[in-house]
């Protein structure tokens, strides 16, 4: 089958992306970071076949962990001292290693922490990278003719070099522990900012299960769709939800760990995502129209063939009622979505996203990838609805 021109420039776009992943120093950070956000049967062909074994590659190359003397010398030259002067005790074997960081855990003034560490030279690699997202301009306009992309290749660029800097997530997730201090459905651990640098991060230690492993994981979705889309309410959003992240404690709250990837959000713009998802379950199509017009994400006349198209790929997981979002989910809605490929060109070729809402953008598809690779049951737009609609309840911006 012959593409519509549309496509084929956004096969395009991601060809251009993947090969600068491929050539920059730090593009196997990317890679990897791809690896763990998905999984790769979700991908389309030729992708699906191609990529899996450069992305699990990738994957093993950045997550080696740090030797115990690397972590030593991270700590030294963050707090000008030994850490034994800062800590009571610390644990040689990092319980988490990821492309970016490595997490120990610790002991602070009699209590257990977890001791965050950024990759040595990370930060100043992608920083010098981030020039070469300049190749990314002319692909990404002739896919989304209607984009401003050279503002969304100027907020990637911030966003990544925000997620690493460990002393702004810390000052992000002591926002969230004071909002949250007390709630009765979610825990955030409390950040030790005296301790926080650009390249170390000390924290509470939680304890629970990864919600991949809960023993109740349609409850455990639900609780994090409330976190997740909540904090917008809150005026934050977190872009970067993940499997091993988001643990269920033995009271059977929900505690996060991560907030290195997040974006203020404004009010307004979270009263027109909702408006846009009371249309999509009212079936509403000029009123979804009228909802992406003032998001800046369509025209409003392209609402009817927006809502048309949507409901054929999203099949049952666009409700009304429960659904179950699993991988096999996942790829139905994929190739349902294929079978469009003139009225998904025609739709990507008027559609924009603006700048601000690259990373909300990117948290709401990760969120829901989460809930596909645990496997779980529920009525995913009413909970979308509620959580954007009511957010934490009773918690203080």
């Amino acid at each position: 089958m012959t593409l519509p021109a549309e496509l084929r420039r956004l096969e395009a776009l991601a060809e251009t992306a993947l090969k600068l992943a491929r050539t920059a120093p730090s593009g196997r950070l990317a890679l990897a970071r791809l690896a763990d956000a998905i999984e790769t049967e979700w991908l389309p062909e030729p992708w699906r076949s191609e990529l899996p074994a450069e992305l699990r590659a990738a994957r093993e190359a950045t997550c080696v962990p740090l030797s115990a003397r690397h972590v030593e010398r991270a700590l030294r030259s963050a707090w000008g001292g030994r850490p034994a002067d800062e800590l009571d005790d610390l644990d040689t074997e990092p319980v988490a290693v990821t492309p970016v960081a490595q997490v120990h855990r610790g002991v602070l003034d009699g209590d257990p922490v977890a001791v965050k560490v950024l990759r040595p030279r990370i930060a100043a690699g992608v920083r010098q990278d981030l020039a070469l997202l300049d190749g990314l301009l002319r692909p990404l306009a002739d896919a989304f003719p209607a984009l401003d992309a050279r503002a969304i290749v100027r907020e990637l660029a911030e966003r990544v070099l925000e997620e690493l800097d460990l002393e702004h997530e810390a000052d992000v997730q002591r926002r969230f522990h004071r909002a949250l201090r007390g709630h009765p459905a979610f825990v955030v651990a409390p950040a030790h900012t005296a301790l926080a640098r650009e390249s170390v991060l000390v924290t509470g230690w939680v304890e629970g299960t990864p919600i991949a492993r809960c023993a109740d994981p349609d409850g455990a979705a639900a609780q994090l769709i409330r976190f997740m889309l909540g904090a917008a309410r809150f005026g934050t959003v977190h872009a970067n939800p993940h499997l091993e992240d988001a643990l269920v404690l033995a009271d059977g709250r929900l505690a996060v760990l991560d907030f290195g990837a997040t974006r203020t959000v404004e009010p307004a713009r979270v009263a027109d995502g909702v408006a846009a998802l009371d249309a999509l379950a009212a079936r509403d199509g000029a009123a979804l129209g009228a909802a992406l017009g003032r998001l800046g994400w369509g025209q409003p006349e392209d609402g009817p063939a927006v809502l048309e198209l949507g409901l054929h790929a999203l099949g049952d997981l666009a409700g009304p009622g429960p659904s179950r979002l699993d991988s096999d989910a996942v790829c139905a809605a994929r190739d349902r979505l294929a079978e469009r490929p003139e009225a998904l060109a025609e739709l990507l070729a008027r559609g924009s996203l603006p700048a601000d809402d690259l990373w909300p953008a990117r948290g709401l598809a990760q969120l829901f990838g989460v809930i596909a690779r645990m496997g779980a049951t529920g009525d995913w737009v009413a909970l979308a609805q509620g959580a954007l609609r009511e957010g934490w309840g009773g918690a203080e911006r």
